[in-house]
């Protein structure tokens, strides 16, 4: 027999799956017509329920639109906890993070909200989407740094590298289609090597710099001059 309890831990359980599915349907609206552009009317539509249906779960266009950025962040700082338990170099974590992200944005999100722009959300709201969004790139920027520092990666800003990172990063969620060819698993796979490989030093990279610093100049074949 099921228990009180048992039935509002369901009740809730079903509650949160409705959610996220408002909150895929929503992204997918929002990255086709712009906040701006789009009412409940259409997230309603995408969903094919009432609007009265909808407003069961969320109060207005604002809140789903906090909740599609709070999702994603939420997938964004796990997958640095992830990256962070699972060791290993900071090329390695960076990998990790990016590749994590990346896959459950675009398969639980299904794309997910790419950009938050001034006049979205309100003064409150947006604060505290900035706060995480910050504190995200912050930790990214350690990891780059870490990376520098150890030798691992080339010298670079860890700042500019971070934005040009989550530049990439985010534009998968303009074009990223569920009904797509490539699985979300592949793309995340394909992103972040890509991504982290253009920082990370190579053995000629090596070689050079510390020819430069002894005075040894390397030919192009290779060779010392």
């Amino acid at each position: 027999m099921m228990r009180w309890t048992d039935e509002s831990t369901e009740k809730k359980h079903r509650h949160e799956i409705r959610r996220e599915t408002i909150l895929q349907a929503a992204a997918r609206c929002f990255n086709r017509k712009g906040y701006h552009g789009t009412t409940i009317e259409d997230i309603a539509q995408e969903l094919r329920v009432s609007k009265a249906a909808l407003y069961y779960y969320v109060k207005s266009k604002e809140e789903v639109l906090f909740l599609c950025h709070q999702a994603s962040l939420d997938l964004g700082m796990e997958g640095l906890r992830q990256a962070e338990e699972s060791g290993g170099a900071a090329g390695e974590r960076l990998r990790a993070a990016l590749r994590y992200f990346i896959q459950h944005t675009t398969e639980n999100l299904k794309g997910g909200v790419a950009l938050l722009e001034e006049g979205m959300l309100g003064p409150r709201l947006h604060r505290q989407v900035v706060r995480r969004r910050d504190e995200y790139e912050h930790r990214l920027r350690d990891l780059v740094a870490e990376g520098v520092a150890t030798g691992v990666f080339v010298p670079c800003n860890p700042k500019v590298i971070v934005f040009a990172m989550l530049g990439a990063v985010n534009w998968v969620q303009k074009w990223y289609s569920p009904d797509g060819d490539v699985a979300a698993k592949d793309i995340a796979e394909t992103f972040a090597a890509y991504l982290v490989r253009g920082l990370e030093r190579r053995g000629m990279d090596v070689l050079l710099e510390t020819s430069r610093e002894a005075g040894v100049h390397i030919t192009a074949a290779g060779g010392s001059a």
